[in-house]
């Protein structure tokens, strides 16, 4: 009986690459240290990626504080110097609905100043509120890191901060700009919706970069909870005691 033996081509091992693995992480730098790319490309493209913290741990960890402070500088100032225009103004009352109303007589000093005060508290607060948790951050990304990751932990710690710090300040502003559109009376449900969304998710956003960043220099599962919750408890803390004690020490506010 004749036995008939397929021949199989030889094909080189070039040909047999696998295929390359899914793009689930930047490997190059963020989008806004691209000189190639257009200017708002570069700046969108680096504020979402704020919402994928996997996706762009590397770059964040790598690079110079420079472009992250000058971001930083772009983004999160602004919001800082508004937020507290409605809660710490005397000389506009601020109604329901967008309503609004000049009361020269509540404060002694005019309004541009008065406007300038709440500006200049605003700024200050949000700078003491973000040097609370960026330096107990530092410190404890640095003492938990195991040496394995060429990057610098105090460094990627610091650029963690400024590219992702704005979305505190923002959430300030637009909590401030939503207490002035509500109608008179709220729904509490819904002030409970506006607190946890604007207040709240902006800091466990926060949070969740932390962790990751420290999981990413060697943390275990502990320490990393560790370097991600203490700081923000601190900063929590610290917002609290600063706005209770401007309530305290400026002039009483006018109704509503």
């Amino acid at each position: 009986m004749a036995c008939y033996t397929a021949s199989v081509p030889y094909i080189e091992p070039e040909e047999y690459q696998p295929e390359p693995p899914l793009r689930t992480q930047v490997t190059g730098p963020l989008a806004w240290e691209d000189p190639s790319l257009p200017f708002w490309r570069r700046l969108f493209s680096t504020l979402g990626a704020t919402f994928a913290p996997l996706r762009s741990i590397h770059a964040v960890a790598a690079g110079e504080v420079g472009p992250a402070l000058r971001f930083a500088l772009l983004t999160s100032l602004p919001f800082m110097l508004v937020w507290a225009i409605v809660p710490f103004t005397h000389t506009l009352l601020f109604k329901p609905s967008f309503g609004l109303e000049v009361l020269p007589e509540r404060s002694s000093v005019p309004v541009w100043l008065d406007l300038t005060r709440a500006v200049g508290i605003g700024l200050a607060f949000s700078l003491l509120s973000f040097v609370s948790w960026i330096l107990p951050f530092a410190s404890l990304v640095g003492a938990f890191a195991n040496g394995t990751r060429p990057e610098s932990p105090k460094v990627a710690a610091w650029r963690t901060a400024l590219y992702r710090n704005w979305v505190i300040p923002l959430g300030m502003a637009l909590f401030s700009l939503l207490v002035w559109a509500l109608p008179a009376d709220p729904s509490p449900v819904l002030v409970e919706i506006t607190v946890l969304s604007l207040q709240m998710l902006p800091r466990i956003l926060i949070l969740i970069h932390c962790h990751t960043m420290a999981r990413y220099f060697g943390a275990n599962g502990f320490g990393a909870l560790v370097v991600s919750v203490i700081p923000l408890a601190v900063q929590w803390a610290v917002s609290l005691s600063l706005q209770e004690g401007a309530a305290k020490l400026l002039p009483q506010m006018p109704p509503g």
